[in-house]
């Protein structure tokens, strides 16, 4: 199965490598799998992340799943999305646990103001 990248092919080799790549193997275990050696890895990889626009060994493999499978995912748009949820988890966590408490300690603040109302209007019925 031949795959296209941005009107480029992968060579069947390199295929291969990236299907492998999706699997999880290391470099050393995809040589010894194919029984090549480990420099002919590091090349194909070479060529096939220049034709995929990638970098990443695990790239790589997300990019032949997502074509191999026609998943059509966009990994930069996730990537984002992802990214951007960790930061809002974050945020959120820091609120959460503040130490100042600055929500808590403007409600303690009102509680005192009322209260201290609440008795000076009692005196003044008593009186």
């Amino acid at each position: 199965m031949e795959l296209q990248a941005s009107k480029q092919l992968l060579s069947k080799r390199e295929n291969q490598i990236a299907g492998l790549a999706f699997c999880g193997l290391a470099k050393k275990e995809m040589a010894d799998k194919l029984k090549v050696a480990y420099g002919t890895i590091n090349v194909l990889l070479d060529k096939a992340y220049k034709k995929t626009g990638t970098s990443k060994l695990n790239e790589l493999g997300s990019w032949w799943a997502n074509r191999a499978f026609t998943l059509n995912i966009d990994f930069k748009q996730l990537q984002k999305t992802i990214i951007a949820l960790c930061f809002l988890g974050l945020i959120a966590f820091q609120i959460s646990f503040d130490n100042d408490n600055d929500f808590c300690r403007f409600r303690r603040c009102r509680t005192r103001k009322y209260r201290t109302e609440e008795i000076l209007d009692s005196n003044n019925l008593a009186a």
